[in-house]
């Protein structure tokens, strides 16, 4: 087989892990969930989440700052690894204690290359549950209550993912502070706007799932839509947590990436590159789930071959899609400007 020129192989990841203690800077009938499904005391339960971050640069530091410091405060605790090489990576995961595992293969655009991350995460983490997210995102403690829930459900394999809420948040939230947290979440309530079925943030599947991927750009389009598409393609259950789990999406700018979202998302170079390892968009396939985790226990989801999630979330897709393209001609209208 052909190699792909689009990935540089010359780089080899190496552990680091550090130590220091952080600075806070379907059926009709619901299928119940068993506690005790694999005779374990739910004490025993463990997951990681990893992600791959942007430089802790301008905004972005601020942003990622938030989002790891509430993931430091999650009940039951996540390990956490950080991956890349980016500027302020090392450094913030020393200053969290938390692992860093430097040395991710680039495109010859130079974006980190994600199938690195999801195959060593396999190596550094012995978690039974692995949550990939990006690096933007805050969690609550239902996103660790529910995923817990998932584990010890009866569904042998799974895929979890969920909806955002987007909200500008400008400062520094200090985790360890009740109020904080209180009036974060009532923000969120009041002033966050709920995202698209396709603005997919993270990702919840047992080991070995995903340890082998395409070689995708992170923070690029379209492979966040293979990842469900494939498990469909592979009679696995895709399970919607949005109705147990709220995340908040931190709102920012496109500056790291020096183009449009528009470019991000679906017409640049990076973006058709991953269109065409996934095989194409699947933006409608790729984005509905067939079982959705309610209060009282697993759903699955009726006629889900229809993806009916999608049309009635159609008016949120059309929102991001002008969004995405307005966007784009404002970019292009001050670069216009500036020449």
């Amino acid at each position: 087989m052909e190699a792909n020129p689009f990935v540089q192989l010359n780089s080899v990841p190496v552990l680091q892990t550090e130590v220091s203690k952080p600075k806070l800077h379907g059926l009709n009938e619901p299928i119940s969930i068993d506690r005790n499904s694999k005779g374990l005391p739910s004490s025993s339960f463990a997951y990681t989440i990893f992600t791959i971050p942007k430089p802790f640069t301008g905004s972005s530091d601020q942003i990622q700052t938030n989002a790891i410091s509430s993931w430091m405060r999650l009940n039951p605790k996540p390990e956490i690894i950080l991956f890349g090489d980016e500027i302020g990576v090392a450094e913030t995961a020393a200053e969290f204690g938390i692992k860093h595992v430097p040395g991710l293969r680039r495109n010859e655009s130079g974006t980190p290359i994600l199938s690195d991350a999801f195959s060593l995460v396999h190596k550094m983490s012995s978690s039974p549950i692995l949550v990939y997210s990006n690096s933007d995102v805050i969690c609550f403690d239902d996103f660790s209550t529910q995923i817990q829930r998932l584990y010890n459900s009866s569904l042998e394999n799974f895929v979890g993912y969920g909806k955002r809420i987007d909200l500008t948040v400008d400062s520094i939230i200090d985790f360890r502070s009740a109020e904080a947290v209180s009036k974060l979440k009532q923000d969120m309530t009041s002033k966050g706007v709920t995202g698209s079925i396709v603005c997919k943030e993270y990702f919840v599947f047992r080991r070995g799932l995903f340890e082998q991927i395409p070689d995708f750009a992170v923070g690029r389009g379209n492979w966040d839509n293979w990842m469900i598409h494939s498990a469909k393609e592979r009679n696995i259950p895709v399970v919607d947590l949005s109705p147990v789990v709220k995340i908040l999406h931190q709102t920012h700018d496109y500056k790291h990436f020096g183009r449009s979202r528009w470019k991000c998302y679906v017409a640049g170079v990076e973006a058709r590159e991953n269109q065409r390892l996934a095989g194409g968009r699947h933006i409608i396939r790729g984005s509905t789930p067939t079982w959705s985790m309610e209060p009282d226990g697993l759903n699955r989801t009726k006629f889900s071959k229809l993806n009916l999630a999608f049309w009635k979330d159609g008016f949120r897709f059309l929102r991001l899609l002008k969004s995405l393209w307005l966007g784009d001609r404002s970019t292009k209208t001050q670069k216009a400007e500036k020449e």
